[in-house]
């Protein structure tokens, strides 16, 4: 589980990074990227909360 855990972190990272390329290109799915980034935040601080539960 902890893998999981890191791998969506990081997929998270990206998506946080492609928000900030959409923003500056001027890109209007940069709120799109924006609410998913958020959502899979969430979910891997559920995640980790869970995690730690379990350990």
């Amino acid at each position: 589980m902890e893998q999981a855990y890191i791998v969506l972190q990081e997929i998270v990272a990206n998506l946080y990074t492609e928000v900030e390329r959409a923003i500056a290109q001027e890109n209007y799915d940069a709120s799109l990227l924006q609410s998913q980034a958020d959502h899979l935040y969430q979910v891997a601080e559920n995640l980790g909360i869970l995690i730690a539960e379990v350990e």
